[in-house]
């Protein structure tokens, strides 16, 4: 397999508020959880329940309390940042991304094979993984009608990743 290409980024601590689930990979439930939480999202109209939306136009689906690596069972969120959780509105969850460094990929093209296919050759790399929190960024490249883009954001142990460059 080719050494898939990615930046390094140092990120600042975000939280999101959205909501989440718990699914796996590894025996299949992904497939069917990760569309049935988008789904919900867009046709209960979630994000107008979010409350204290920074102002960045973006949504996040985070992969995060990882049980081992990414054939365990890990909780998905989909959701928007926000300046402050200190009240959540029932039906929503807050999930906290930690400052932390980064191995970013693009995810180019059709919708949602490019995103798979970023990240099955995540899964087949042996990138230094902290499987703290990872995420999709979708802001205003997922919207338009064609070439859409996603960032994956692979949070990475930064000592061993740099060894890896």
């Amino acid at each position: 397999m080719d050494k898939p290409l990615f930046a390094v980024k140092q990120m600042p601590a975000k939280i999101i508020m959205g909501i989440k689930r718990r699914t796996s990979n590894a025996d299949g439930r992904s497939v069917a959880d990760i569309p049935a939480c988008w789904q919900e999202f867009l046709s209960t109209n979630m994000a107008l329940k979010i409350t204290n939306r920074s102002k960045t136009p973006a949504m996040f689906a985070v992969y995060s309390e990882y049980d081992s690596d990414w054939t365990g069972e890990y909780s998905y969120m989909i959701g928007s940042e926000v300046t402050k959780a200190d009240t959540i509105p029932d039906g929503l969850a807050v999930t906290r991304i930690p400052a932390q460094t980064y191995a970013v990929f693009k995810a180019a093209g059709p919708m949602p094979d490019a995103l798979l296919s970023v990240w099955m050759s995540v899964w087949g790399t042996n990138l230094p993984r902290t499987y703290t929190c990872d995420f999709e960024w979708y802001d205003s490249r997922f919207t338009r009608p064609e070439n859409k883009e996603i960032d994956v954001y692979i949070a990475v142990n930064e000592d061993e990743i740099e060894k890896m460059r």
